[in-house]
This record gives C-alpha cells, sequence and structure tokens, in this order.
C-alpha cells in the first residue's frame, strides 16, 4: 500500500528534487556567497513566520478531514478552513510588513522579507486546498497543481534574477506567480466543495486547540535546524551562512526529500485507517512506515557521507570548500531530524494530544542555542554542526520516549539494526574502491560510488531481508506479472 502511494507522488518529488538540488546549483552560481547567505536567511524568517503564525489551520486541514469526511461534514470543514485561512493572509500581511518596518535591518533585507512574507501569506490558502487533495486521497491533482506551481515558481525566480537586477529577492516573486497561477487553477474547483457548507466558530476554536501545539512545535524544530544561521551570521557574517545553509541543504534536503515523500504517502493513509479501521490496523501500517523509512534514508545517508567530496561540484565555488567539509557530519543529523519529524510526531497527530508535542523539542533546542553560542566562536561552522548532531540526539530520544504515552508507535529496533549492518558493509565496499578515483572528474566518480553502493546494499538488504524487504519486492513483482498477464488475456 505505502509503496502504491508513493508511485502516485513521483511527479510531486521529482518537482521537489528539481527545486531542491536547482536552488542550490544555480542560486550558489548565480548569486554570490553573501547574496546567497542573505536568501537563507529569508527563506528561514519567512518558514518561521508561517510556521508559527499560519500552519495550525493547514495542520488541523489534514487531521480533521476524514472524521468530518465519515459525517458528511467535508463542505463546512472545507469553509471553515477556507476562511480562516483568508481572513489569517489579509490581516498578517499588513502586520507582518509593520514589524520588517521597525526591525533594526538594512534595507536589503527589508525588502527581502517583504517579499518573504507576502508570499506566505498567499501561500497559506493555496496551501488549504493542497493539504485537502492529499487529505482526500486526490493524488493526481494534488500532484498536478503542486509541481505546477514549484516548478513555475522556481523557474520565474531563476528567469528574473538573469534578466533583472533584482537578484535574491527574484526567487520570492517567482513563489507568488506560481502560487497566483495555482489558485486561479484550484479554487474553482474547491468552491464547488464548499457549497452546502458554513463557517463555524466552534469548528475553528477546535481547529485551533488541536493546531497551534503543532506550530509551537514546528516553531521549536525550525530553530533547532536553521537557528544555527542566525549565530554564524552574528559571529562570521553572511558569506559564512552561505557556506553553512549550502552544505546543510545539499545533505539534508537530500534526505528530507525522501522523507517528505514517503510521509506523504502514509499519513493520510494512517488517518483514515485509524478512524475507520481502528487502532490496531494502524499501528501495522506505522511499523511499515517506520522500517521502510530505516531500509531507504539510512544507506542515503550514508551515501551521502560517502560521496560529499565530488558532490561538491554541484555547488558554486563561492561557497563550496567550507559546504562539502560539514556534510557528511549533516546527513547523519538529518536522519535524526527527520525520525523527530516524520516518525515520532505522527503519534501526536494521530492521537491529537498535540499539547505536549511542544515539549519535546524546547530542551534540544535550548541545548542547541548554548553550544552554539560557544562551540561557533571557537570552532568555526564545525561548531555549529556538533551543537545540530547533540540536540538532534536528544531531541530523537525525547522524542520516542514521550510519543509512545500518547500512542503506542512501534520502535522497528530489528529493522534499525539490519540496515546499519548493510550500510556499514556498503560504506566499507565503497571507501575499499581504488584511490585513483580521486583523479577522476567529480561526476563520474560520484555515479560510480553512488552505483557500486545501491548495489551492495540491495544485495546485503536482500539477503538479511532487511526491514522486511523480499516481501516488499516480492510484493511488487507480483503486481508487474498480475498487470502483465490482464494484458494479455485481454489482447486475446
Amino acid at each position: 500500500m505505502i509503496l502504491r502511494q508513493m508511485l502516485g507522488y513521483i511527479p510531486v518529488n521529482l518537482a521537489n528534487i528539481i527545486i531542491s538540488f536547482g536552488t542550490i546549483a544555480i542560486l550558489t552560481r548565480l548569486l554570490d556567497g553573501a547574496e546567497f547567505g542573505r536568501y537563507a536567511l529569508a527563506i528561514a524568517g519567512m518558514h518561521f513566520i508561517h510556521m508559527v503564525v499560519f500552519t495550525w489551520i493547514e495542520a488541523a486541514m489534514v487531521r480533521f478531514y476524514a472524521s468530518a469526511a465519515r459525517r458528511g461534514e467535508i463542505a463546512s470543514h472545507l469553509k471553515t478552513s477556507y476562511i480562516t485561512a483568508t481572513v489569517m493572509g489579509i490581516i498578517g500581511l499588513p502586520i507582518l510588513l509593520a514589524l520588517i518596518y521597525v526591525m533594526p535591518l538594512g534595507q536589503t533585507m527589508k525588502t527581502l522579507l517583504g517579499f518573504a512574507f507576502a508570499s506566505t501569506c498567499l501561500s497559506l490558502i493555496y496551501n488549504i486546498g493542497i493539504e485537502a487533495h492529499k487529505a482526500a486521497h486526490r493524488i493526481g491533482r494534488y500532484s498536478a497543481i503542486y509541481t505546477t506551481q514549484s516548478l513555475l515558481g522556481f523557474s520565474v525566480g531563476i528567469i528574473l534574477i538573469l534578466v533583472t537586477p533584482l537578484r535574491e529577492v527574484a526567487p520570492f516573486i517567482g513563489i507568488v506567480a506560481g502560487t497566483v497561477l495555482a489558485l486561479i487553477v484550484d479554487i474553482p474547483f474547491m468552491i464547488k466543495r464548499m457549497t452546502g457548507g458554513k463557517f463555524e466558530k466552534s469548528r475553528a476554536r477546535a481547529y485551533f486547540a488541536y493546531g497551534m501545539p503543532i506550530c509551537l512545535s514546528l516553531m521549536l524544530s525550525y530553530t533547532l535546524s536553521q537557528g544555527d544561521l542566525v549565530f554564524i551570521k552574528y559571529f562570521m557574517g553572511d558569506l559564512s551562512v552561505g557556506e553553512y545553509n549550502a552544505g546543510y541543504n545539499l545533505a539534508n534536503r537530500s534526505l528530507d526529500v525522501l522523507f517528505v515523500w514517503i510521509a506523504m504517502a502514509v499519513t493520510p493513509i494512517a488517518i483514515t485507517t485509524l478512524e475507520q479501521d481502528g487502532l490496531e490496523k494502524t499501528k501495522e501500517i506505522l511499523k511499515s512506515y517506520g522500517e521502510f523509512l530505516l531500509l531507504i534514508i539510512l544507506p542515503a545517508a550514508t551515501g551521502i557521507a560517502l560521496v560529499a567530496e565530488p558532490a561538491g561540484f554541484i555547488l558554486g565555488e563561492s561557497v563550496r570548500a567550507q559546504a562539502v567539509s560539514i556534510m557528511p557530519w549533516i546527513a547523519f543529523a538529518g536522519v535524526m531530524n527527520g525520525f523527530i519529524t516524520y516518525y515520532a510526531q505522527r503519534a501526536f497527530m494521530l492521537s491529537r494530544k498535540t499539547g505536549t508535542l511542544a515539549a519535546t523539542m524546547v530542551l534540544p533546542v535550548l541545548i542547541n542555542v548554548g553550544l552554539n553560542i560557544w562551540l561557533i566562536p571557537i570552532h568555526g561552522l564545525m561548531g555549529a554542526v556538533w551543537a545540530t548532531l547533540v540536540a538532534y540526539g536528544v531531541g530523537l530520544v525525547l522524542s520516542l520516549v514521550i510519543a509512545r504515552r500518547s500512542f503506542p508507535i512501534p520502535l522497528p529496533i530489528k529493522a534499525l539494526m539490519q540496515c546499519i549492518f548493510a550500510s556499514l558493509v556498503m560504506a566499507g565496499i565503497v571507501n575499499a574502491l581504488p584511490a585513483s578515483m580521486d583523479a577522476w572528474p567529480d561526476l563520474a566518480e560520484l555515479l560510480l560510488k553512488a552505483g557500486v553502493g545501491a548495489v551492495t546494499y540491495a544485495i546485503v538488504a536482500f539477503a538479511i531481508n532487511a526491514a522486511n524487504c523480499r516481501k516488499i519486492v516480492t510484493g511488487f513483482l507480483d503486481k508487474i506479472k498480475g498487470r502483465a498477464q490482464t494484458s494479455t488475456s485481454e489482447a486475446v
């Protein structure tokens, strides 16, 4: 079931891959290191504000969709969510612009943040529809709209950098352009589904009570993952921000695309199953989900660590050397971050006990802030890396312990051990490749090491049945064989 859903989201994740790596590869070349550093800070500020102020209504759209469908209240669910989001966006924008005006920032940064905050207010309304499509399992429509909006926004931003003097402001104008087009296409479709529904204050209050703790948790999580940039900016300057962000994103976004892809497919299934089939069936799905995450993510992180040096060709020269040096460490920090966000925190969402969600992140954030202040002045960018690793380690343990008090989320320990073993064998084989390969072109070295590593991991994982992968492979092959037989019989 998980694999089938993932196949439906292939266009979305191809778009995410293009944008994630395109942003790093292109922007680090078109913008100088300082400009890219300011862009990174503006992106971080945009996401932070969105999480703190707006995410609660998006989270409620996903979590309450299945129960509203079961009770025949979809129209009211949608209308309440859309009206709430629209009002928040309209009221929020002038408040955010006023906040920017009074902040002690340079004019360039104020302009950047102005466009960034305008785009996030507009994106809120777009996100309500996107989350509704995902919750309703309208995978085709979700993929088409999301992919178009993402690629159009990215393309417009790059074109504007090339033909205008907008520089680091251009990507945010691109986001606005893509979002406006998506809304023009999607709003009429959603209005039809709101027919007969009504805005209900009690429903909005329930959504706020559920979603606001998620906002607080996301705020803390994002502070944990991106707060380093503020301290690097303070202690080391814009160029160092660009270097750190480039390396962080190249390593972490590679994993994040996988986490999002798998979670995107599983989360609606888990919610619908809990509402319709009960706890035991949901636990089975979550167990398979956790095992599948380990099967895919651990070798991916190991691979990033192994090929960090040749993968550096993706980055612009102004940020490359320092970025490459932190990538292996950030890859494993990204594993911990992903399991906090996309596995442990699912327990709070499913149980609706989001009140304790934020509490799991307070200690890791405090540890991260304290270690950044202590280590960055001494060790530079590596100080920020070590602070991140320690904070994520504490956060993962704390999240799993507290999460299991809210919902019996499985701990796939056996699968973890199997996948670690297969990843270690892969690392040994790749490291045993001839040292003369270092003289090869970076792309050739990257492709060969990645290919050898992937084949080695696949063989070992299948041999020891890591994370029950044989069942996944044989099930997939049986479906292909069944479809081929069906096609043959229909042709006859």
